[in-house]
């Protein structure tokens, strides 16, 4: 191979010519003036059953992976807002 053929390498692995892309392209696909709303709620209302289905799949897989981290979260609010009103028992001054 010809030295003047082969060009080096661009730094940091990025492109020789520049940028390739741009970060809108995987979703170009979807019109732009597409009602998001009317849309989910006409596939709702002529497949209710897929939805639903869907629906618990998708909670039974995010419960089953995230389960103990969403239970931490919901706990930790729980203990903040009674912590909080107890606190605001004490500082009120109605005991």
């Amino acid at each position: 191979m010809d030295d003047a053929a082969v060009r080096q390498p661009a730094p940091h692995g990025a492109s020789p010519e520049g940028p390739v892309g741009r970060p809108g392209e995987p979703f170009d696909f979807f019109p732009k003036d597409i009602d998001w709303k009317r849309a989910a709620l006409e596939t709702v209302q002529r497949h209710p059953l897929a939805c639903l289905a869907g629906a618990m799949a998708v909670g039974f897989i995010v419960g089953r992976y995230r389960g103990r981290v969403i239970v931490g979260a919901l706990a930790g609010v729980a203990t903040n807002m009674v912590l909080r009103q107890l606190g605001e028992s004490f500082t009120a001054g109605d005991l």
